[in-house]
């Protein structure tokens, strides 16, 4: 029975967990009075950084379609640029750290394909991270099981111009409580580039997925159905003369 209790805790525990809470959201629908700006660099909650500039888009300018009112074209008028959050954010040991955009291709060039990368940065302050995973448009994959460093940044692979919105996630765990920036942007430079829409960042105590749960509790029942069975063969025993 021990061991049963065992196996049933360590199989709850490897189950992916769901999202924590949002703590950050960002649709740009708000810029610029919703109006486009090419090598736009009044964003209410990023940094413009890089070597280049972004485009903000409103939905139907440029050929572009967004998921809401505007969006943004990474590889800018020149480009290319990086936006970084300009709040920092605090964690706690244990919290999973989720980052979801919505992506989709530059829309107008349909043969040609554009990087895309997003990270995290602690602020210059070694943080112990584990867990450390992506999604691109299907389930999670774990990139390695510990990671220790400063911040780290994950390349996804190239995006096609006629790719339609999905969203992309970068995650980890975090081993000890700390705070960080994200940012996220493209090494495509020649003016058309990934669009990015639908910014989230979620921090927070992990949440069971509904599968978890469910096999928690056909574990227990499984442990009920057992112990209802020692009873029944405890009182079923004949006394001894």
């Amino acid at each position: 029975m021990k061991k049963f209790f065992a196996a049933l805790a360590l199989s709850a525990a490897t189950i992916a967990p769901a999202n924590a809470g949002i703590v950050f959201s960002d649709n740009f629908d708000g810029e610029n009075g919703g109006a486009s700006q090419l090598n736009y660099t009044g964003y209410a909650n990023f940094n413009t950084t890089g070597s280049g500039s972004t485009d903000l888009i409103a939905s139907g300018g440029f050929g572009i379609s967004c998921v809401t009112g505007s969006c943004i074209d990474l590889d800018g008028s020149p480009g290319p640029g990086t936006l970084t959050s300009i709040s920092s954010f605090a964690f706690n040991t244990g919290d999973l750290v989720r980052l979801s955009l919505d992506v989709s291709g530059n829309q107008r060039n349909a043969g040609q394909s554009d990087n895309f990368f997003a990270g995290y940065s602690f602020g210059g302050v070694t943080t112990e991270i584990f867990n450390i995973g992506f999604s691109s448009g299907g389930g999670d994959v774990i990139l390695a099981p510990t990671l220790s460093d400063e911040g780290f940044q994950f390349s996804f692979s190239d995006i096609a111009g006629n790719d339609p919105f999905s969203t992309r996630s970068l995650f980890f765990t975090a081993g000890q409580a700390g705070s960080l920036t994200f940012n996220f942007g493209s090494l495509s430079a020649d003016n058309v580039g990934p669009i990015v829409d639908n910014v989230v960042l979620e921090i927070g105590a992990p949440v069971p997925e509904p599968a978890t749960w469910a096999f928690m509790i056909f574990g227990f029942g499984l442990v009920g159905s057992a112990l209802r069975r020692n009873r029944k063969s405890l009182t079923a025993k004949p006394a001894l003369a």
